[in-house]
């Protein structure tokens, strides 16, 4: 079974995201609130810059045509390859390589809301929210969402139809 090229490349893509992630936590430290902020950016410039050099190898493979929904479905798998790339990697972070991390930001957080004198019973809501931050999944929703914006952008400039096939339209 051959693997597509947008699956191929949304793999790479996961996995030089996943590196970029460790280094720049590694970097700045494993604790530090700007590591996420980083995380989101290459996160967004590699879903970009994949999204459309996979469009474009995939237009580039079918003679120079490529219709918009070839365009739209190559891009729209590339977002959910990576997304559930970076989902996996998300979770041995939490789990393996900074098990406390989450902690830390809890306490953190907990400490934040105390010295702005939350009540007790909203601390509890506030600190479930918080945790809820770093769930495995919740990487899959936005990526997804920029994935579809930015795929429908590139099938609509990608997109060329093939004057020598038919249609019933």
């Amino acid at each position: 079974m051959k693997i597509s090229l947008n699956v191929k490349s949304a793999i790479i893509a996961g996995i030089i995201n996943c590196i970029a992630w460790y280094a720049v936590a590694k970097s700045l430290g494993f604790y530090s609130i700007e590591v996420y902020v980083i995380r989101n950016f290459v996160t967004l410039g590699l879903l970009f810059t994949g999204i459309f050099i996979t469009v474009f190898l995939t237009r580039k493979n079918n003679k120079g045509f490529l219709e918009f929904n070839n365009a739209l479905k190559a891009g729209v798998v590339f977002s959910l390859i990576l997304a559930l790339t970076l989902a996996i990697f998300n979770y041995f972070y939490y789990t393996y390589i900074t098990p406390d991390t989450i902690e830390y930001f809890l306490s953190e957080a907990k400490k934040a809301a105390i010295a702005h004198n939350v009540k007790d019973a909203d601390l509890q809501k506030f600190l479930d929210g918080e945790r809820s931050n770093f769930s495995s999944y919740k990487l899959i929703p936005p990526v997804l969402f920029f994935g579809l914006i930015i795929s429908l952008l590139a099938g609509a400039i990608f997109q060329k139809k093939d004057p020598h096939s038919f249609s019933a339209n």
